[in-house]
């Protein structure tokens, strides 16, 4: 059975001029070795995790590849709209759930893991930090 590795994480994740976020994030797929060749499926979600009230983004469209050795690295550019959040606010911290199949059995899936948290430059957690850090450089 297919398994996400423990070296997941949000590589970057970068607020653009539009106002949308590319996050990049980083795993390792492990196979058995019944699962060399196979083709597999892998889809990743941006959640953010203080704000529950908010409707959760769909899993991006998995992309298939193929089991070539024990270890495949995997490399995922996500991007998130701004329309998606309050652009306003800026994004919480927020961390990426990786979900990992077979290509034949979707409605089963071998392992969903997600990474540690993140807290995207220009976020609103990133944005109080840098107000506390301003407001006491300011004092005497």
């Amino acid at each position: 059975m297919a398994k996400i590795g423990n070296d997941r994480m949000i590589v970057r994740g970068e607020q653009r001029a539009d106002d949308s976020w590319l996050f990049t994030i980083c795993y390792t797929a492990i196979f058995a070795d019944a699962d060399l060749g196979q083709r597999f499926d892998d889809s990743v979600q941006i959640r953010e995790i203080h704000c529950p009230e908010r409707p959760q983004r769909a899993y991006e469209c998995p992309v298939s590849f193929r089991a070539t050795g024990h270890r495949v690295f995997r490399k995922k550019r996500i991007v998130v709209r701004g329309e998606d959040y309050d652009a306003d606010a800026g994004l919480d911290t927020v961390c990426a759930w990786i979900r990992l199949h077979r290509c034949e059995s979707a409605d089963r899936i071998d392992d969903e893991q997600h990474t540690p948290a993140l807290v995207p430059c220009g976020g609103r957690a990133h944005n109080a930090i840098r107000r506390r850090a301003a407001a006491q450089s300011l004092r005497c």
